[in-house]
């Protein structure tokens, strides 16, 4: 029979945290979090001072590169076409095609610089914020669902990502560009300038009365489009349920009439975006129309300027509508990004859990579990365990019951630790456990619970968990131990096997669960339920194997079933 040796001790590995945090060799960007505990992006630039350097310099020749065109246009019409001049015409026309070029170069460099920034960004405030996460209170994801969570890390650090790329470096291209034209067009003929200031305002409040009306009915229309995908997923899910109650035609009407919902907002989606276009498109043409009107109109050129002029300004007045259009996408990428930056500012200011230390002492003798005046409570003034007192001694086997909603789950995780009570305290050898370090605590507690999470990895990491300090013989052994090697050798590959929760039965997952709890030989097993929905044959071979891990190891169990209250020494009900 296998025999694990109690006194393995302090394996000296650090604190698994450690690895986590991202490296912070000599950059010069350095995260902005770190550096800056309020957040903001004008100080957020200077933390990439080289980049916004470089982009300072490629957004300039991006706006003087695109106001090359019409100029290059004014002269091939000016002094050529009109002067009827032939000779260096061919190189005019290349020398036009090449401000295209230079056009399409500057904008490849811009936008190879936003996206190198833009995943710097990302990578130092998601890196951060992993920090963070590894060093939050349980109680902390308690009140907050993964999905929110998840939110932060994705959504709301890309929108702290667009709020620089998308957001102020877009919109300071796109105002340079528009200052620019107008100047140009400015230097031709005041009159023709002071029309294309006035059309600024104009064009910025069509944009916006449009685009705030599409946004509205866009968000509407993503909030019936889910009620549609929702039903459909439901429908899927309770279809034998739908079909023993025949209820097949209610959620068809039910379906319909969301299908109609889904269908009038995205009628008004499409009406604003239908109406936008071709408005912006009839201002284009009205525009440049009353510019040729009064340069070559019945009343003479009013404006007294030249052909090539004329043309030069159609063209500068045909793409200032362009960056107008745009700035409304860029503020709200801005506004977003605010968002997403108070929003992970928040997370990061959350408090942390008490500094973990060190206690080898803990591993080199008996131990006892106290519970003293323990009261924990999820919601304040909705206490789940209130002024609780145990003691269990070392090697001793104890079982808790109790009604559903008890506390029960949450009294094994103040034991281990995590958790921490509101007021009282628990001890583990004289110590709290949530300020053990969790190399030793995983060797002081085997925390085996109803359903065995598995992680993405072989068999081999589903019982180390990416623990260097955990060999293969010892998982090896612990897998014979629990009697699962038969089981693992008949897979493909053997440990090497990919795991999930279709390789194995309800039983054999609850005994990986058992040898990953003891794979580090702890000196006290937490067992939640661990037969609770097992047949009477697997929960005998649970028993049986729970029985031989027992030996001197103290065990605190939650169970309701008769076979495993047999076993206990003493039993507590809350």
């Amino acid at each position: 029979m296998l025999k694990f040796d109690k006194k393995r001790g302090n394996d000296g590995i650090k604190d698994s945290y450690s690895h986590m945090s991202p490296s912070r060799g000599g950059s010069s960007q350095g995260t902005f979090f770190e550096t800056y505990g309020n957040p903001s992006f004008g100080r957020y630039f200077l933390c990439y001072k080289k980049y916004i350097a470089a982009l300072a310099l490629v957004i300039a020749a991006v706006v003087a590169a695109s106001l090359l065109p019409p100029q290059v246009l004014r002269l091939i019409v000016d002094d050529y076409l009109m002067a009827g001049k032939a000779e260096g015409l061919l190189a005019m026309g290349g020398i036009y095609l090449g401000t295209f070029a230079l056009v399409g170069f500057f904008d490849f460099l811009k936008g190879w610089l936003l996206t190198t920034v833009g995943q710097m960004i990302v990578k130092n405030v998601r890196s951060k914020m992993q920090q963070k996460l590894t060093k939050l209170p349980a109680s902390y994801f308690t009140k907050n669902s993964s999905g929110q969570i998840t939110s932060k890390f994705i959504n709301d650090v890309d929108n702290i990502s667009a709020l620089f790329t998308n957001g102020v470096i877009s919109m300071a291209i796109d105002c340079f560009k528009i200052v620019g034209i107008i100047i140009s067009i400015w230097f031709f003929s005041v009159t023709m300038g002071i029309f294309a200031l006035g059309l600024v305002p104009i064009i910025g409040l069509l944009t916006r009365f449009f685009k705030v009306r599409m946004l509205r009915s866009q968000k509407a229309n993503l909030r019936e489009l889910g009620k549609v995908n929702n039903h459909i997923s439901e429908s899927i899910r309770n279809i034998l349920m739908i079909k023993a109650f025949h209820k097949e035609k209610y959620m068809e009407r039910r379906y319909r009439t969301y299908l109609a919902e889904n269908y009038q907002t995205m009628n008004q989606v499409n009406f604003y975006d239908s109406c936008y276009s071709p408005i912006i498109q009839i201002m284009t043409a009205c525009s440049i129309g009353f510019i040729l009107y009064l340069a070559m109109g019945g009343s003479g050129n009013v404006l007294g300027i030249s052909i090539g002029q004329v043309t030069a300004s159609v063209n500068l007045i045909t793409n200032l509508f362009s960056p107008i259009d745009s700035l409304g996408t860029e503020l709200a990428a801005i506004q977003k990004g605010m968002s997403g930056i108070d929003s992970v500012k928040a997370f990061l200011q959350q408090p942390e859990e008490a500094e973990k230390e060190m206690f080898p002492e803990l591993l080199n003798r008996d131990i006892e579990l106290e519970f003293q005046h323990v009261t924990f409570a999820y919601e304040k003034g909705q206490d789940v365990i209130k002024d609780f007192n145990l003691r269990v001694g070392s090697g001793e086997n104890v079982v808790v019951t109790g009604r559903t909603g008890a506390g029960k789950s949450t009294l094994f995780k103040l034991a281990a630790g995590i958790l921490q009570p509101v007021s009282g305290r628990v001890l583990v050898g004289g110590v709290e456990p949530f300020r053990i370090t969790g190399t030793e605590k995983r060797k002081i507690f085997g925390y085996v619970q109803q359903d065995f999470s598995f992680i993405r990895g072989n068999i081999w990491d589903q019982i180390s968990l990416g623990d260097p300090s955990i060999k293969k013989k010892d998982i090896a052994e612990v897998i014979e131990f629990v009697g699962l090697t038969q089981a693992v050798t008949n897979l493909e590959r053997g440990f090497e096997t990919l795991a999930d929760a279709e390789l194995f039965s309800q039983g054999q997952r609850q005994l990986l669960a058992i040898a990953r709890a003891m794979v580090c030989n702890p000196k006290i097993l937490l067992l939640d339920e661990v037969t609770a929905n097992l047949d009477t044959v697997t929960e005998e071979k649970i028993v049986s194997v729970l029985k031989k891990a027992g030996g001197d190891r103290t065990m605190l169990s939650i169970a309701h079933r008769p076979r495993v209250l047999s076993e206990a020494e003493r039993k507590i009900e809350l």
